[in-house]
């Protein structure tokens, strides 16, 4: 997860400014309101938080634990 420090940078969804940071899977910027939150665990009790625009938090191949088959979509 990256998070975005300049204001200056827009959303590559909606336009908003400003975006608060990266997706994980495109890399793409987005604002508060375009972004999904997935947790990704591993192991005993770890747990990563991933951040993804719409296309990418439904793409079975960047969110495997997350993502619909494209016959689901």
């Amino acid at each position: 997860m990256i998070v975005i420090t300049e204001t200056n940078i827009a959303c590559t969804r909606c336009g908003k400014i400003p975006a608060v940071i990266f997706c994980d899977g495109c890399q793409i910027p987005l604002c508060v309101d375009c972004r999904k939150f997935d947790l990704w665990g591993y192991g005993c009790g770890h747990v990563d938080t991933k951040v993804f625009c719409h296309a990418c938090f439904d793409d079975i191949k960047v969110n495997p634990y997350g993502g619909k088959l494209n016959d689901e979509q």
